[in-house]
């Protein structure tokens, strides 16, 4: 049987750790072994009530608690209420008898239900042989955290290049592995959590992305849910120059998109459109809120049920669609729909139904619009050749006039693709990651950003957290 961490993210993916039970918790330098262990002291005392204990061999108490208050985990707090004990074993001198006296005194005057030590590898120094190891685990801690119903975490470095946990010993004994390591994906650094055993649990999933940013987090993969409407748009704050991303970390990280820019995206064949939506409809959603036009040519994957349905979670009034938007769309869809903000359009002169409907939204509302381009929709219905000079006078028109273009492609056509990818201004790549999706920057480069969309609002948004 299971029991819950409380870490963010990692029940819901992994689903607990067994009870009373000894867990390898092991990694390289750096991937997160303390954070994540001080998680599930902290995260257990505050959410369950379950009392810790943090055994340290190398870092001191001022240290451990200055770095996790940091991160939002007042360990001082926790020990006031009686909840947590920092025990420090500045010394490997005593024989594994005596430091396993000391552990679990400390233990059970803390009523530790909750117990780490940092690290095993260092403890299993002090021993002698592989034996040692085996009686201390085997024979001193085993037992006592059955007897206790205790679950402790043992972190075991793994220096790199080195396959093994520890003497080889601990991860037999275990009934949990949790490793945790960097990665590179496409030069870009990711963190991975693997679990290769987890005895009393089925593994749906053994492994996942995960972050250290601002604490530890387990991403897990959410499908988008029905929404129904909560309240009326709120934009974000809008950057000092040019436009919104409709993402507060990607407005911070790049200022927004510059004024009469061309933002390409390119998408993994796997990414849904429903995944993308808080990425480019919030930024439109932004424009019609300023009272500035909105164009998308043409639209995919909605019906015109799911069309209507979709636009009234911004809160947006009929009459301010009908002033501010323009949704191209085939005849029949169109026919169907019959909606003042739908237009069809000329597979044979896109570049004329575009211009048309552009200049009227121009002359109605005094700004250039945001307009949101399929490229692959334009390269079918014309050929490669032709969209790729549509989509240069697109860009030219853009910076010409203000206003922002962005492109959408899947890289059905990848020489074209690459040739929007180097004209554009900015470019990113949506892709998934261990089921994750995740966007990043090829221009400018940016960190690799798992994508995760809030619905408190009633419209979605997509809140972007660094994989590093």
């Amino acid at each position: 049987m299971l029991s819950p961490t409380g870490i963010p993210g990692f029940d819901e993916v992994f689903g607990g750790f067994p009870e009373a039970s000894l867990v390898i918790l092991a990694g390289g330098p750096g991937t997160g072994k303390t954070i994540f262990s001080a998680s599930y002291l902290y995260y257990g005392a505050k959410e369950f009530r379950e009392p810790g204990l943090y055994v340290s061999i190398a870092e001191g108490r001022e240290e451990f608690y200055g770095n996790m208050k940091a991160l939002g985990m007042d360990f001082e707090r926790l020990e006031a209420d009686g909840l947590f004990s920092f025990m420090e074993l500045p010394t490997l001198m005593e024989s594994s008898g005596v430091m396993f006296g000391r552990i679990m005194e400390e233990a059970e005057k803390v009523g530790a239900r909750r117990l780490v030590i940092d690290s095993m590898t260092a403890l299993a120094q002090s021993m002698k042989s592989a034996e040692e190891i085996r009686t201390f685990l085997h024979t001193l801690l085993l037992p006592y955290v059955k007897r206790m119903g205790c679950t402790a975490i043992l972190i075991e470095e793994v220096p790199r290049g080195v396959e093994t946990l520890g003497r080889g010993v601990e991860e037999f004994v275990a009934s949990a592995v949790i490793e945790l390591e960097q990665q590179i994906h496409n030069g870009r650094s990711i963190r991975v959590i693997k679990v290769p055993k987890l005895r009393g649990g089925r593994l749906e999933r053994k492994q996942a992305l995960f972050t250290l940013d601002r604490g530890f987090k387990v991403f897990s993969y959410k499908p988008m849910k029905e929404l129904k409407p909560v309240e009326r748009y709120k934009p974000l704050p809008q950057p000092a120059k040019g436009f919104s991303t409709g993402m507060a970390y990607l407005n911070e990280l790049l200022g927004g998109y510059p004024e009469g820019a061309t933002i390409f995206f390119e998408m993994d064949p796997d990414i849904e459109h429903r995944e993308t939506v808080p990425l480019f409809a919030n930024v439109l959603a932004d424009f019609i809120y300023r009272k500035r036009p909105a164009m998308i040519f043409p639209l995919i994957g909605f019906t015109s049920k799911e069309l209507k349905t979709f636009l009234k979670l911004y809160g947006f009034s009929e009459d301010e669609y009908a002033s501010l938007l323009r949704i191209f769309v085939n005849k029949e869809l169109a026919q169907e729909c019959r909606l003042p903000y739908v237009r069809s359009f000329d597979p044979d002169n896109i570049a004329e139904s575009i211009g048309i409907v552009e200049e009227e939204l121009k002359k109605e509302s005094e700004y250039s619009p945001v307009k949101l381009i399929n490229l692959d929709q334009i390269a079918l219905a014309q050929d490669p050749s032709k969209a790729l000079r549509l989509m240069n006078h697109e860009m030219n028109k853009t910076k010409a006039y203000g206003g922002l273009l962005i492109i959408v492609s899947r890289r059905l056509f990848e020489q074209l693709a690459e040739d929007i990818g180097s004209l554009a201004d900015m470019h990113f790549k949506i892709e998934r990651i261990l089921e994750v999706p995740v966007i990043y920057g090829l221009k400018p480069p940016t960190p690799i950003l798992a994508m995760e969309i809030d619905y408190s609002k009633g419209y979605p948004q997509a809140i972007l957290t660094p994989v590093t």
